[in-house]
């Protein structure tokens, strides 16, 4: 069941479109053998990951819990392991874009490392997915028009 609400915790969708146009910029870099910008590129994407994940860490997911929002495919504890994980991965894909900068064979580094982004843009996928179609309608459904107001940054 879908809500129009005035302040809607689905306005998130659109950090999620934008943290995936960064990542695409870096990877257009990478592709492009442009090392230096695609280094550039993951950091700011890296930085826009960390502040997206700490705003849920600290504001959406102790609300969610505590209005009773979780649901089988939406607790806490898979919603932090998703974090821990994006993080962990996004910073492994930070050490290896660096690490072009020294490789003797960049083509093969470079396959590498789109092989394994592909991973990680398919577990922000379906991290973004889960927040779509749960987190966000679940808060909605669960909060006033005051407390989205207040608690929105978008």
């Amino acid at each position: 069941m879908s809500h129009n609400y005035p302040h809607s915790f689905s306005c998130l969708i659109g950090e999620h479109a934008e943290l995936e146009r960064l990542f695409d910029s870096h990877q257009r870099a990478v592709l492009e053998g442009n090392v230096g910008t695609a280094v550039a590129a993951l950091k700011t994407f890296d930085d826009e990951l960390w502040e997206h994940i700490d705003y849920e860490e600290k504001t959406l997911l102790p609300l969610f819990a505590q209005e009773g929002g979780e649901t089988e495919g939406a607790t806490l504890k898979i919603f932090q392991a998703e974090h821990r994980k994006l993080r962990e991965q996004a910073d492994r894909l930070t050490k290896k874009t660096q690490a072009l900068f020294a490789s003797s064979y960049l083509t093969g580094s470079i396959i590498a490392l789109m092989d394994e982004e592909a991973l990680f843009k398919g577990l922000f996928h379906h991290h973004a997915l889960r927040e779509t179609n749960l987190l966000f309608p679940r808060l909605d459904e669960r909060t006033t028009e005051e407390q989205r107001e207040r608690l929105l940054r978008c």
